[in-house]
């Protein structure tokens, strides 16, 4: 009887497993640069990922590594619209200091918003650079630049229509899950009745 029982209950705990199906979730912030130029330590970090439209956030950290002047730091985010044809920038100005001693950090966040028609992929970021240096004698003026990828814009209409795909196939799922289930519920009391009564009869 008990072993007779296993048998028949043990499909409904398979089927419910079945059921558990757990969701990863991108982080929304992720470094897109880290780079230690004379004088001075730069980190970038930007919005995963985004829909035409939304916000972005893109923070930028600037440290002193020794002591340095007349320190300038533009930040540009560029993408396209059009299918390329068109671009589309915004700039800001992270650093504009006569001095930064060292153990300095100059840190801000910028949140920007994408057209609602910009071209889905990848946008682009850029920093220019300018500050003076302590040499053996005077002050020496540096200038560098550095790019990174910035935030993936998603394809509106692909990620809908792929939420619908989905949504479609996992209410087929749950349909078919829910009919074992329930063919599963319904063979048991029949099965164990019938047990029962050969059983008895014998």
């Amino acid at each position: 009887m008990l072993k007779t029982t296993v048998i028949l209950i043990l499909p409904i705990f398979l089927l419910a497993s079945i059921a558990i199906n757990p969701v990863a979730h991108a982080a929304e912030e992720r470094k897109v640069l880290s780079r230690d130029y004379v004088g001075l330590g730069l980190d970038v970090f930007a919005s995963y990922q985004c829909y035409p439209g939304e916000d972005i956030a893109v923070r930028v950290r600037v440290e002193a590594l020794e002591n340095v002047k007349n320190a300038s730091v533009t930040l540009f985010i560029w993408g396209s619209k059009s299918e390329g044809s068109t671009p589309w920038g915004t700039s800001f100005t992270v650093l504009d200091v006569t001095d930064f001693p060292t153990g300095t950090v100059e840190e801000e966040v910028y949140n920007i918003t994408m057209p609602s028609d910009i071209d889905p992929g990848l946008t682009y970021g850029i920093l220019f650079l300018d500050w003076n240096i302590y040499g053996s004698t005077s002050w020496e003026a540096q200038w560098d630049k550095a790019s990174f990828r910035a935030t993936y814009v998603k394809n509106k209409i692909y990620e809908d229509l792929n939420i619908m795909y989905g949504s479609a196939t996992n209410d087929m799922q749950n349909i078919r899950i829910l009919m074992y289930i329930f063919f599963a519920t319904t063979i048991i009391p029949v099965a164990l009745a019938v047990h029962f009564a050969r059983k008895k009869a014998g």
